[in-house]
């Protein structure tokens, strides 16, 4: 059996960010593969945006 994993198109590995002293996100690890439909979701004010940056 073979297995056919998309390469990926976006990636972060231990990503940080910050607004001056508040730390946004926190260690984000994501794959995002090529050719995929992918969607961010979550309450107001989790990240969502300031990751798509």
């Amino acid at each position: 059996m073979s297995t056919n994993i998309a390469p990926s198109k976006i990636s972060a590995q231990n990503m940080n960010f910050y607004y001056g002293k508040f730390h946004a996100l926190k260690n984000i690890n994501i794959e995002i593969p090529a050719n995929k439909v992918t969607a961010f979701i979550g309450p107001s004010g989790c990240g969502k945006s300031t990751l798509l940056r």
